[in-house]
């Protein structure tokens, strides 16, 4: 095994040009965990929120900090304990600073990586894919009279709650960019909202529940577009926000909820079974090298892809 690896990571908090690719020791095993040579690391918003220095409160303020949060590879090694994996096992999971030839993962936060599928697709599906899976097992229950709007249905979450909710008999209206058109419509979607076109706040439409994966649909507007016992899921809401919405819940019918991933391996066996049954078109729009990061970055912040980005390792 080697002593050293390369990872992505910055030194202090910044926009793009603090990030930086970094000699530093291959992480150690501890009991329950998995040592994974890392062959794909999925992008996430939460990235440069990280980045910027927006969640100290869970990064710290100790550097140099690394990137990632979910990964597909190869078993290398096993520490004490583990008894669901042996070295040579494709695996997908979610682990800490994943943007890196090693990651060091939990064996309870990983699952095997189904064989219908790459690993840059597998390496989507361990925190954005289990946050879709989150909103269907935990949030809402859907049936063919649930009337769900998702805004944002192309991005990461957006890509796995849309194809769900239509497997699991929702007529789901998708609000997407001219480019997530077609995507939408392969998914079998029942109406299609093209944002560019049309403000969704001025449709006299009513929704069971609203799924807002954009950032750009606050409880205060997505409420408009509630049935009187409708739901609000946000999944990057502000602090303030999240306040509002709770305090609110005490005295409105119209429910806010707040969405976070749970990387279990239930949850990533519920993802890798409809990938392996082909239920899930998981759309990797461009896979760069990790070389090329600071480029990676300035597309995938633009807003460019639909879909995941990821990067191949």
């Amino acid at each position: 095994m080697l002593n050293k690896m390369k990872k992505l990571a910055y030194n202090r908090f910044g926009g793009i040009d603090v990030l930086e690719l970094i000699e530093t020791a291959t992480p150690q095993l501890k009991p329950k965990t998995v040592l994974v040579k890392v062959r794909a690391a999925a992008i996430n918003p939460v990235d440069w929120k990280f980045r910027e220095g927006q969640l100290k409160l869970l990064s710290g303020r100790k550097f140099p900090q690394g990137l990632g949060l979910e990964f597909a590879g190869i078993v290398a090694q096993i520490g004490p304990g583990v008894t669901q994996f042996k070295v040579g096992d494709e695996v997908f999971g979610a682990a800490n600073h994943s943007m890196a030839e090693f990651v060091v993962a939990k064996e309870s936060k990983m699952w095997k990586k189904p064989s219908a599928i790459s690993f840059e697709q597998a390496s989507t599906m361990p925190v954005v894919g289990a946050c879709a899976v989150m909103v269907f097992e935990k949030l809402i229950s859907v049936n063919s009279d649930t009337e769900i709007l998702i805004n944002g249905a192309t991005g990461g979450i957006g890509m796995y709650a849309t194809q769900i909710a239509k497997h699991r008999g929702a007529k789901v209206t998708a609000v997407v960019s001219p480019k997530g058109i077609d995507l939408v419509k392969k998914w079998g979607v029942d109406h299609i909202i093209n944002y560019r076109e049309t403000n969704i706040l001025t449709s006299h439409k009513k929704y069971d529940v609203v799924l807002e994966l954009s950032d750009k649909l606050p409880f205060k507007a997505g409420k408009t577009l509630l049935k009187d016992s409708g739901v609000y899921i946000a999944s990057l809401p502000n602090p303030a926000e999240i306040m509002l919405g709770l305090f609110g819940n005490l005295f409105s019918r119209k429910k806010y909820k707040l969405l976070g991933a749970v990387s279990n391996q239930k949850n990533l066996e519920i993802l890798a079974n409809y990938a392996q049954a082909g239920v899930l078109e998981i759309v990797v729009d461009h896979a760069f090298p990790i070389s090329e990061y600071r480029d990676a970055y300035t597309q995938t912040e633009s807003g460019k892809f639909v879909g995941k980005v990821v990067f191949s390792i």
